[in-house]
């Protein structure tokens, strides 16, 4: 899979208190001018054409480049921190397999810090993915033929909102990949793209069960994969987290070396037989 370039896009999800409803008032179109000014990129030194592929990570959002201007954020606990950093880590080291990534601030978007309390809804997650993909595919780097989805907890709610369908930019799209997604309240999925599921069963916050019960009643069924990784929690795969975390209101994180490793070979394996 390595072998050729392939673009990662990230676009990255959202973590805590909900600040404002009127944020979610903007129309479509304005979309793609706050992505342009909220994202950061991972994109190999060499030149050529890269896949893409969406990412969209939790509701913590994404950490700012200076450590000491995260630290100063008061909003953010500990947990938010963790998954914060993780996205970026993430992307370098997709970038130094010699992907292509953009990591996209829904938050910083929508003028949030934070989204876990009181999330940003997964049809409005769901508008920016389709955003994104037009607006990725302006980038002089990106093979506009070769675009990938990946959601990681609340952006995996919107990843999933947005295979309900019918979307605009899913000709764009090769496949779909959710990383520990909420899938409680979704709608069976319709867009005919390969999926692929990463699941802690030890999950308290994104109950995995739920999402076999999502894919049992989706008509792509066919084209969906499902992983299960006993005794993972949510946020399996943040290295440098504690295995075990109590975040309140019967809710735990902490990282699994072995599920991380797993849905990692399983991530990069799906995306690389993917045409």
């Amino acid at each position: 899979m390595f072998g050729r370039l392939t673009v990662i896009f990230i676009i990255v999800g959202l973590a805590s208190a909900l600040q404002s409803h009127t944020a979610f008032s903007a129309p479509n179109e304005n979309l793609q001018i706050r992505i342009a000014e909220n994202h950061r990129e991972f994109v190999p030194s060499k030149s050529g054409l890269f896949s893409t592929i969406v990412i969209i990570p939790g509701c913590s959002g994404i950490a700012l480049e200076s450590s000491e201007a995260e630290a100063a954020i008061p909003q953010l606990k500990e947990d938010d921190l963790l998954f914060r950093s993780h996205y970026p880590r993430f992307a370098k080291r997709l970038s130094d397999e010699g992907f292509a990534v953009f990591l996209i601030d829904i938050l910083a978007s929508e003028g949030l810090i934070t989204a876990c309390v009181n999330s940003v809804p997964a049809q409005r997650i769901a508008q920016y993915i389709d955003a994104a993909i037009s607006w990725v595919k302006t980038h002089p780097s990106v093979n506009v033929s070769d675009i990938h989805v990946i959601g990681f907890s609340m952006g995996g709610k919107g990843s999933l909102a947005w295979l309900h369908g019918p979307r605009s930019e899913a000709f764009s799209v090769q496949s779909v990949t959710t990383v520990y997604p909420q899938c409680r309240g979704r709608e069976p999925l319709n867009v005919a793209i390969p999926v692929l599921m990463l699941l802690g069963d030890a999950d308290d916050i994104a109950d995995p069960t739920l999402c076999d019960t999502l894919v049992e009643s989706s008509p792509i069924k066919g084209l969906i994969t499902v992983r299960h990784y006993p005794g993972a929690r949510h946020g399996f795969d943040i290295q440098g987290a504690p295995n075990y975390l109590d975040i309140g209101n019967g809710m735990t994180v902490g990282y699994q070396e072995a599920a991380a490793n797993g849905a990692w070979k399983e991530l990069t394996a799906f995306i690389g037989k993917v045409p």
